[in-house]
Order: structure tokens, then sequence, then C-alpha cells
């Protein structure tokens, strides 16, 4: 149930000397946020009037598009440090592997079940009504442009099936290959020389103030989200733990969109 590490795994994790410096993780974190506010203020309003479909349809098509970018920009990444794009040889550079113990150096698939509490967590944290924090320090947000995906529960879009098809898009870019490829297997990996063990933190950080897209939430909701995470992934090495618990969102939205399907709601 449970292994050691060996030293053939010691010697295949990227050493502190190529850890990356706060200005190349400053400019990853630039990269991957600069499209998502473009495409949220500037390109859906400029495409709602001209192409008939819903103005939640379109910003939720903007913001794939955004996410997909995520995952480009993460094999430019990897193909830049000189790793083949395939699973064998980035698996252990991004930490994709099972939950290690960092006091016992043992990894346990048992250890997963720690993504219950920080589900219970991110779940409860999504149904507090919290304040608006954000725009009370910026009163802007209020001018831009904003997108309530609830308003999909109309008759419109009953027997829409086709929406599933955008959920599943959707779910693997934002759950596997786009917001967790990046930033908890490419940047947090990378972040221990800059930060040291609050490395998490400032992946938490990063991940929050990259909602810019969401200028609603990106402090009260996305801000906490990147510390739940963060830290499990880093305390128990392993990106699937993030990936997970981020994951569990994607049941609660499948949900929802099958009541949209099906007329229930």
């Amino acid at each position: 149930m449970y292994d050691k590490i060996t030293p053939s795994e010691l010697s295949s994790y990227e050493p502190t000397d190529k850890q990356y410096s706060l200005k190349k993780i400053i400019l990853i974190w630039i990269l991957s946020v600069f499209p998502m506010p473009i495409l949220a203020f500037a390109i859906t309003p400029l495409l709602i009037p001209k192409i008939d479909l819903h103005p939640g349809i379109v910003y939720w098509m903007a913001m794939i598009v955004g996410m997909i970018w995520q995952f480009v920009l993460s094999v430019l990444i990897l193909k830049r440090e000189g790793y083949e794009i395939k699973w064998s040889a980035i698996r252990k550079r991004m930490r994709y592997q099972k939950p290690r113990n960092s006091r016992t150096g043992k990894s346990s698939y048992w250890l997963f079940l720690w993504v219950i509490p920080f589900i219970i967590l991110s779940g409860s944290l999504q149904m507090i009504n919290l304040p608006d924090i954000e725009t009370m320090i910026f009163p802007f947000i209020n001018s831009l442009p904003q997108y309530d995906m609830s308003t999909l529960a109309t008759p419109e879009f009953k027997g829409a099936w086709w929406l599933l098809i955008l959920l599943f898009i959707s779910s693997v870019f934002n759950y596997f290959l786009g917001e967790e490829f990046l930033y908890r297997g490419i940047l947090l990996p990378k972040m221990t020389g800059v930060f040291g063990k609050w490395d998490w933190f400032a992946n938490g950080v990063l991940f929050g103030f990259y909602h810019l897209h969401k200028p609603q939430m990106f402090i009260t909701s996305a801000l906490v989200s990147g510390f739940l995470f963060a830290f499990p992934s880093k305390r128990f090495q392993s990106s699937w733990m993030a990936l997970i618990i981020h994951g569990a969102e994607g049941l609660f939205i499948l949900v929802l969109v099958l009541g949209i399907i099906l007329g229930m709601t």
C-alpha cells in the first residue's frame, strides 16, 4: 500500500538550482492572466450582438479559449525546459504521482483521503454568501460586464444536450489541462527556490489574482480556493490532490447543467 523513496526517484527530481526565479514566476503568471480579462471584457461584449447565442454561452466559450491557451503555454514551457511532451516524461516534473507523507517519505493511496476535508471546505466556500469585498475596494468592478451562468436556467436550453459537450471541454481544460496543469503542475514545484516553505501560499495568491476575469470574486473566493488547492498539493507532493479537490466542483456543475437540460431548474 505504500513505498519509500528510492535513490532513482530522488535523482529524478529537479534540483533547487533549477527553481524558477521570481521574474520567471511573474512572467508566467502574466502570460496566463492577460488573455482572460480581454476575452471577458472586450471580446465577449463584442461577439454577443454578432452571433445568435445566449450571452452566458458566449462568455463560457471565451473562457474555454483562455484555458486552452494555458495548456498551450504549459506545453511551450515544458518544451523550452527540454521535456518531451509525453506523460512518462513530464509526470514527475509536474508531480502527478502518488501522494507522499513528507515526514516519513512514504507514499500511499490512502493519503488521497485527505482530499475529503478540502473538498468539503471548498464546497462550503462556494455556498457561503461572502461580502463583496472586491467591489468595496474597487467600485469600478460594478461597471464591468458580468455574466451569471445561472441565467442559462431557461426553457431555451431544455433538451440542449450539446451543453454536456461544452461542459466536458470546459472541465478538461479547467481541472486538468488548463488551470491545474499550469498552476499546480508547472508553477508550484518550481516556486520553492523563491518562496521556500510558503511556496503553496504564494501559488494560492497567484491563482486568486489570476481570476481578474471574475473580479467580483478574486479575493473572497478564488484566493481562498487557491490556498485549498495548493496546500495539499505541496503537503503531499502530488498535483493529483489539487486536481481532485478542484475537479469536485465539476460534479456540482454537472448536476446543475443536467437540471437545465432536463428542465428541472
